[in-house]
């Protein structure tokens, strides 16, 4: 008998282990129209990024639930341990705030450029025809800092993108600080022409990439960036869809 139950035993031990039971994760995302990256359109999270993290997530038989909230909000609900995820992310975004905070940040997932855009008539023009620089609310105009802090320029903020663009348009503000892919696609979106707004290439801007970020899962950004590794394929199909190459 004893021989027989050590048998058994041994044949338990050798049957491979099922699958992982499947985890459900909370990523926390802007609640701002931001196409062709993101946006969250009937109460669902589209673009760019939805389609990538959905990817993801099956590909390891996870669940990603999106919580679309405030910017501002955002990183204080996922830096408190509400989120297990954030996207966008950057390391150099709000380092004061996320002193003292170990995040861990993937591979470089989108690609962005940010900048001054203007009216076509002032395309061109020096740096200092703008008094009056428009950006979103939370966003930081990283080349212009020192304009607004020595008082050359002034910064206002507006909550969503049309009324950004509006203020644009109507000379309200000089110039606004925004992706001029982002601009684009918002301003057809409201049936202007694309090229109402143009990017000025001539004034300092950004050129970097989003990323996606956890505090609480290193284990899983490591298996992201694998991912990404594997499916250059997917990345380059995805980007071509999306105009962000």
């Amino acid at each position: 008998m004893k021989t027989w139950l050590a048998v058994i035993l041994c044949f338990c031990l050798w049957l491979p282990a099922g699958p992982a039971p499947a985890e459900r994760y909370r990523v926390g995302v802007e609640l701002q129209p931001y196409l062709p990256y993101f946006a969250v359109q009937d109460g669902q999270y589209r673009g760019y990024a939805r389609e990538l993290l959905d990817a993801f997530a099956r590909d390891q038989g996870h669940q990603f639930v999106y919580v679309p909230l405030p910017v501002k909000r955002l990183l204080g609900d996922y830096l408190a341990g509400r989120l297990d995820f954030k996207f966008p992310d950057h390391p150099n975004w709000k380092p004061r705030q996320k002193q003292g905070h170990l995040i861990h940040y993937s591979r470089p997932v989108a690609p962005y450029r940010d900048g001054v855009l203007v009216l076509p008539g002032h395309l061109g023009r020096d740096k200092a025809r703008i008094r009056l620089l428009g950006t979103l609310l939370g966003f930081t105009p990283w080349p212009y800092l020192a304009d607004i802090e020595d008082g050359s320029m002034t910064l206002t903020q507006s909550s969503s993108i049309d009324s950004l663009l509006r203020m644009a348009l109507s000379g309200r503000v000089d110039a606004i600080y925004l992706n001029p892919r982002v601009a684009r696609q918002a301003l057809r979106a409201a049936g202007l022409p694309g090229d109402a707004l143009v990017f000025d290439p001539g004034l300092a801007h950004v050129e970097d990439h989003y990323y996606l970020s956890s505090r609480l899962h290193p284990e899983v950004i490591v298996a992201f960036d694998q991912f990404l590794r594997r499916h250059p394929q997917l990345l380059r199909r995805l980007r071509a869809k999306y105009g962000i190459d």
